[in-house]
């Protein structure tokens, strides 16, 4: 169970940003050289990088300020059903209308045509982030895992 945790929530919510980041660093400086040299380096990384993360950071520090000041059992009887369960909800429906949007604009047939390189590349980019995912994690919280 700990486990899955790390992987799944620590793994790909707390690095997220720092991932994205990266990308759009190493995308405008090594893979795409010449697209980037023709214009502002830093405003093709800021064009590049996701801003969802950014809200996902703002609304991770708000639900943090709003509920350091509560005990566990306080948070949970009146964080939890007043705060945390709408926007759960309003979580859930944002990932279902996402996931749509993404399903209604892929092009099957341009990633088809693509060969097997880069979808070799991006199931290698997989593997890599579980890996790396977990074992940043379990580096970072190992404190927190080994008091629960």
């Amino acid at each position: 169970m700990f486990a899955f945790t790390l992987m799944k929530v620590v793994g790909r919510d707390v690095w997220i940003g720092i991932w994205a980041l990266v990308l759009a660093f190493v995308a405008t400086t090594r893979w795409e050289r010449g697209a980037a040299a023709a214009g502002n380096p830093a405003a093709e990384i800021w064009l590049r990088f996701p801003k969802f993360v950014l809200g996902f950071l703002l609304a991770s520090l708000l639900v943090t300020a709003i509920a350091s000041g509560y005990t566990l059992a306080e948070y949970d009887a009146k964080v939890t059903p007043s705060l945390i369960a709408p926007i759960r909800n309003l979580r859930t429906w944002a990932f279902i209308f996402c996931f749509l949007s993404i399903g209604l604009t892929t092009r099957f047939r341009e990633l088809a045509t693509s060969g097997a390189r880069p979808q070799l590349a991006f199931a290698a980019g997989v593997v890599v982030n579980v890996l790396l995912g977990f074992v940043l994690s379990v580096w970072v919280f190992a404190a927190h895992w080994r008091s629960l």
